[in-house]
């Protein structure tokens, strides 16, 4: 199939985005250049899909399937919405000659704080003393004996990409012993500044008090952290995960938790997404759960919105996209 993707109709270039919640939509009209026209689109309703798709100059999406981006007849740029592209056809959109960008902009920022909340929540109960003082409760010294300090823990860092780096900027920062795990070694001067050590990943689930992953989903990470990496982990250490719900076996950390042998877990991804409303691990004190919210906040969205129309800015002016994957 020929693929015709210069905009010769005179007509100004269609950006379509899969994401409609209304205050996104607030944001796009906001940041949206005039040379542009925007139509947002429910990925779920086929017979739009079938409409729009082939009109589309620029996507913006969060998942693809083959079907839909043999839809894409006049597409010069497809983007994902952040940064996870384990749903996109990248296959296809390469067979086709669509190139594929993500948008991380914000994002390290918005996932590194996340997870320092969470271990930081995790730490001193916070879940617990919460409903506790909701209750009418003052257990002023009884909270203290099982909260934690996170200055002078070892923190484990499973992926030392764009979001890792920053969870390490930020723990070197609270006072923690850093190590990590990664196919590529950092830098020198990077590791030195920190004070990073590489270990394999024996090493790090058996040495560190907190283990983070930040590694995105590919056959090499896809079901990395069972029942037996749990088992290996220190007792009472915590364990986070922001980044993919399949690298991480959901029923065999509920059993590394209830059993006692982790302190607790920090959860903002899972398999399937949404997990089962009554999964246990959902009902444990010691696990907090969020709706896979880690990189989302408002400042993030203004800038992977203003970065996306940067973008096709820069492919119409004939330069090759940012962050090309």
């Amino acid at each position: 199939m020929q693929i015709n993707r210069d905009n010769t109709s005179g007509q100004r270039p269609l950006i379509v985005f899969t994401t409609c919640y209304p205050w996104i939509k607030r944001i796009v009209a906001e940041v949206q250049p005039p040379d542009f026209d925007v139509r947002f689109l429910e990925i779920s309703d086929d017979k739009a899909v079938e409409t729009v798709l082939p009109q589309a100059d620029f996507l913006v999406c969060l998942a693809l399937n083959v079907q839909q981006a043999h839809l894409l007849r006049n597409c010069k740029l497809v983007m994902h919405n952040g940064v996870g592209y384990d749903d996109i056809a990248l296959e296809t959109l390469r067979d086709l000659a669509i190139p594929f960008a993500i948008t991380p902009a914000m994002t390290p920022e918005g996932v590194a704080e996340h997870t320092l909340m969470l271990i930081l929540a995790l730490y001193k109960q916070l879940p617990a003393v919460q409903q506790s003082m909701r209750r009418g409760e003052w257990n002023m010294f009884g909270w203290r004996e099982g909260s934690h300090n996170l200055a002078g823990k070892t923190l484990g860092i499973v992926g030392l990409g764009r979001i890792g780096k920053r969870v390490a900027h930020l723990a070197y920062a609270f006072g923690c012993q850093i190590i990590y795990n990664d196919i590529v070694p950092m830098p020198r001067e990077l590791e030195r500044s920190l004070d990073l050590q590489r270990v394999d990943l024996d090493t790090l689930l058996t040495q560190a008090d907190i283990i983070t992953l930040h590694v995105p989903l590919t056959e090499l990470t896809e079901g990395m952290i069972g029942a037996a990496e749990f088992d290996r982990m220190s007792p009472q250490s915590l364990f986070i995960n922001t980044s993919r719900g399949k690298i991480c076996d959901l029923d065999a950390l509920y059993d590394a938790v209830v059993s006692g042998h982790l302190l607790g877990a920090g959860i903002d991804v899972y398999l399937p997404e949404p997990p089962p409303p009554l999964h246990p691990i959902l009902q444990l004190a010691n696990v907090i759960c969020t709706p896979h919210i880690a990189s989302g906040t408002v400042e993030r969205q203004y800038a992977i919105n203003r970065a996306q129309f940067a973008n096709c800015q820069r492919v119409l002016a004939g330069e090759p996209p940012h962050n090309l994957i």
